[in-house]
């Protein structure tokens, strides 16, 4: 009887143990969607893209998190041209600015309707310098599109998946590193 007691409370401890790591990891995550949610996400996404009409010629990724959404988006809207442009966001006096890499590397758009796409949005900073540069070279129209955003944003897209409450770490955000450096 002493050793079936001794056994259940090691099995009741371990189970609490188990259940309270469990709930810390809920916690510090639950503001990480999944891969599961970015899918249904963009499947929603896709429908409300078609169903505006719009049909672009290009899709523009911004950032890494664009470069992943943007290739979401021209797979599933039929094999559409992509092209990634790459920000980096410098904190200057507390003020967060936005430039674009390789600046010299941006293809012609003159004359295509565009998709300009972002994984998460929250200053809007990268988005902003990024559709300045497509529009400097004359495409057709311009759309821009977030697959999270929030809404305290400084540019609003015009297609949305899904607007978040507060700043999120989207599951392209694997390391500790990439998580905090740019949020």
């Amino acid at each position: 009887m002493a050793v079936a007691n001794l056994v259940f409370t090691i099995i009741s401890s371990v189970a609490a143990v188990l259940t309270v790591l469990l709930s810390v990891r809920f916690v510090r995550e639950r503001n990480r969607p999944s891969w599961r949610i970015v899918e249904q996400t963009m499947k929603e996404s896709l429908a409300e893209i078609r169903r505006s009409g719009f049909d672009p010629d290009v899709i523009v990724g911004v950032g890494r998190g664009g470069a992943i959404v943007a290739g979401m988006l021209a797979g599933n809207l039929g094999h559409r041209p992509l092209f990634v442009i790459d920000t980096v966001l410098e904190k200057n006096d507390g003020v967060s600015e936005a430039r674009i890499r390789y600046p010299d590397v941006m293809p012609s758009l003159a004359g295509k309707r565009i998709l300009v796409a972002v994984g998460e949005l929250y200053s809007g900073e990268d988005l902003k310098v990024a559709v300045k540069a497509v529009r400097e070279q004359s495409p057709a129209s311009v759309k821009t599109f977030s697959l999270f955003s929030h809404p305290a944003t400084g540019i609003k897209p015009d297609f949305c998946g899904h607007e978040t409450k507060q700043p999120l770490s989207a599951p392209w955000r694997m390391s500790e590193e990439y998580r905090v450096r740019r949020l």
